[in-house]
């Protein structure tokens, strides 16, 4: 029967056999600065974006109770949806607060304020943190692709072969809205139209380009674009294109890691798990059990769309036809393949000719970036004793 009574450190290690990974530091007395306590344990700050890219979370928190019967560490709500708290084999040894966001940017400044001690964000805006010295690490991968490609539900394309050639029968040029410029998605699309010889640019002054690109300053406001004419095309991640295509105003023309590009982007790199150094060497067991939460809750995202697709939509609120709709473009995992891998240096070397790094990712640091960004010694340790079973 579980216990709600906190339990001690060494109690908790005792029982839970954990023990600190090879590649992180060896626990130091308690600090609470994001890491408040609440009843005798510690409180886990963790940030994530209000997107199904998330989904795992919302499985894990959603479902809790599937992940109380199949094993030993599972989240049990105490305010549905913010604060929840951490069981290990049967006892509470930590609380978790989650807080939501819009998008990777806002993550990252509560990283950068402090204010949390892990959570999920795009990779790109990890990578960024990292260039700018905010003590934090990218820890395991969790979600890959799930950008996609809509057109007007009366543009007559219906594949990306198609797109191309209306762009280079049209003399007055296509316009598609993109969520930024410093997006996945828009990185992917800018990739594929350099493949295939196609001229594009940012600027409306710009006439003479095949594709102007629309900066629609976010995600959410890609349906809009659609239904009012700005765009006779969009790019972005899920949930937002399958809103588009179950309103009736879009039709899905690609996924756009499947597009011929510059670069392989299948399995590309999206959302991933990240948390503070600090955390990671103040609270290593912790660390750990949040990582087999995630890493079960992957596993289960991915062998159960259907049950995916339900948490989402209850915890979104944007309709099981919607996430339905979009469950088949998005993959979870958190396996750093080879793949995976190459996309984040595909990301890197992208950022860097944008100019967006100012700091250690700089061209001129020099080195292998990978050493400066993963510390992947949690997730392959539970990855390796894990079954490969989920909840």
């Amino acid at each position: 029967m579980e216990q709600d009574n906190p339990i001690s450190r060494r109690k908790f290690l005792r029982q839970a056999g954990i023990a600190a990974g090879a590649g992180l530091a060896a626990s130091t007395p308690l600090l609470f600065s994001a890491n408040r306590a609440f009843g005798g344990v510690p409180q886990i700050n963790f940030a994530y974006i209000l997107s199904d890219h998330h989904a795992p979370l919302m499985v894990l928190a959603g479902e809790w109770e599937r992940f109380r019967e199949a094993g030993s560490t599972y989240l049990k709500p105490v305010q549905k949806r913010t604060l929840y708290d951490m069981h290990v084999n049967g006892a509470r040894v930590a609380r978790i607060k989650l807080i939501p966001t819009k998008k990777g940017p806002d993550v990252q400044k509560l990283v950068a304020n402090g204010d949390v001690d892990a959570g999920i964000s795009g990779t790109q805006a990890i990578l960024l943190s990292v260039d700018r010295g905010a003590g934090v690490k990218l820890i395991s991968p969790l979600q890959k692709a799930g950008n996609v490609f809509v057109v007007h539900k009366d543009l007559p394309v219906q594949d990306f072969h198609d797109f191309l050639n209306l762009v280079r029968d049209t003399k007055q040029g296509v316009k598609v809205g993109m969520p930024g410029p410093h997006c996945v998605a828009t990185i992917i699309f800018r990739s594929a139209l350099d493949r295939a010889g196609v001229t594009y640019t940012e600027s409306s002054a710009d006439s003479g380009a095949d594709v102007q690109l629309i900066n629609m300053k976010g995600h959410s406001n890609l349906t809009t674009a659609l239904s009012n004419g700005m765009a006779e095309a969009v790019i972005g991640a899920q949930p937002y294109p399958a809103i588009a295509v179950e309103r009736g105003v879009g039709r899905m023309a690609a996924n756009l890691q499947d597009l011929p590009a510059t670069v392989d982007w299948r399995g590309h790199a999206c959302c991933s798990l990240e948390a503070t150094t600090d955390f990671l060497q103040r609270e290593p067991d912790l660390a750990r059990s949040l990582m087999e939460m995630t890493v079960r809750a992957a596993r289960s995202t991915a062998e159960r769309p259907d049950l995916a697709a339900k948490a989402c939509s209850e915890w979104l609120g944007d309709g099981l036809a919607v996430e339905k709709r979009a469950m088949p473009t998005l993959a979870y995992g958190t396996e750093p393949t080879q793949g995976w891998r190459q996309s984040v240096r595909s990301f890197i070397r992208s950022m860097r000719e944008m100019e967006m790094f100012k700091g250690s990712l700089r061209e001129d640091a020099g080195g292998d970036p990978e050493s400066r960004v993963y510390d992947f010694t949690l997730v392959k340790d539970v990855r390796e004793q894990l079954e490969p079973t989920s909840a």
